[in-house]
């Protein structure tokens, strides 16, 4: 091998963490067209709105790495969520001490969140069923079981009034302990919620570059019936991203209880899929699966929640908001798919 070539493979490339740059010139643009900037809007941009997004994308990351596909994350927030609030009531309804009723709440939503998602693994993993019918189908099934629980289970337990098909946390000291969380901030600063994604993001970004599970997904991303040849068991390791992604669905409803104190199953977590995904794109992972970084994930998270406020702060029409949002993901596809061609080529 040439020095020229071992030159070339070594050499650093900006195109590598073009996420880094794309996400500083939002937040420039960001802070031009806002005319202001504080610690707390900075953390509040970074934190407390990316948060809920970021964890999702996280599992969505990990799931597009191999070379599949998860439609249902939204739908495993929202389900959870709202059984959570069952639980959640019915343990205030017993007296049971607040400590313990968010303890429940919080392992219920853990281990519902990872069942769902092993549900979605097995069938993909294990039956070989395409990953984009088999959560599409489920997407369907959480949602609607947890629409159709609300309307039949008494508003003493749900926590509705009845006027709407509405999950609400009961008021007492467990439902302010939930909402501090989701709502307030480490030293006046720092959202709770948001360092709990940062601690995700990292043990996820470890996982993903410096064990052998992680660079097993990669294989298998980059080419499953050779990552099968040598020995890497393809059906459990697809098993087994699904599961964890529905871990982190279940912290997500953890999450959108600790901000909202109450789930709308019709509307809570629609259309996250597609957040996250676009986070994970903007992120610089590949479609095809088997390319990027989770870092990437991070800053195509922040990146996502800052194109939201630009087109907010810029007063556009909501009519028009996810058009401009789905215009700026199909561009992010072109560059992602299209740059390496013209590097090549222009390499050649």
């Amino acid at each position: 091998m040439s020095t020229t070539t071992l030159k070339k493979k070594n050499s650093f490339s900006i195109g590598q963490y073009s996420y880094i740059l794309i996400c500083l010139v939002l937040f420039a643009a960001y802070w031009i067209i806002n005319g202001r900037m504080s610690l707390k809007l900075f953390t509040n941009i970074f934190m407390y709105h990316s948060a809920i997004i970021g964890v999702l994308g996280l599992g969505m990351g990990m799931i597009i790495i191999t070379g599949d596909i998860d439609l249902s994350v939204g739908a495993i927030l929202s389900c959870i969520a709202s059984f959570a609030c069952v639980i959640f009531n019915l343990l205030v309804l017993a007296n049971v001490p607040s400590g313990l009723v968010i303890t429940i709440t919080v392992l219920f939503c853990i281990v519902g969140g990872t069942l769902l998602g092993f549900v979605n693994g097995a069938m993909i993993g294990k039956l070989k069923l395409p990953a984009f019918i088999v959560t599409l189908a489920t997407q369907l099934i959480y949602r609607s079981v947890s629409k159709y629980a609300c309307n039949i289970i008494d508003n003493s337990v749900t926590g509705g009034t009845g006027s709407g098909n509405v999950y609400k946390l009961l008021n007492g000291p467990a439902r302010d302990g939930m909402y501090a969380f989701g709502n307030r901030d480490l030293f006046g600063a720092l959202p709770y919620i948001g360092l709990l994604f940062l601690v995700i993001a990292v043990i996820l970004i470890y996982i993903s570059t410096s064990t052998k599970y992680g660079k097993r997904l990669y294989a298998i991303g980059s080419n499953a019936k050779a990552a099968h040849m040598a020995g890497v068991n393809v059906e459990w390791n697809r098993t087994s991203v699904f599961t964890i992604t529905g871990l982190l669905c279940g912290i997500g409803a953890i999450m959108w209880l600790g901000q909202q104190s109450g789930v709308d199953p019709s509307t809570a977590g629609v259309s996250n899929e597609m957040y996250a995904i676009a986070a994970v794109v903007l992120g610089g992972i590949a479609m095809s699966g088997g390319k990027g970084r989770m870092l990437g994930i991070v800053f195509g998270t922040f990146s996502y929640t800052l194109i939201d406020k630009i087109i907010n702060a810029m007063n556009v029409s909501s009519l028009v908001n996810d058009s401009i949002k789905g215009a700026i993901l199909l561009v992010a596809i072109v560059i992602q798919v299209l740059g390496p061609q013209l590097r090549k080529k222009h390499g050649e």
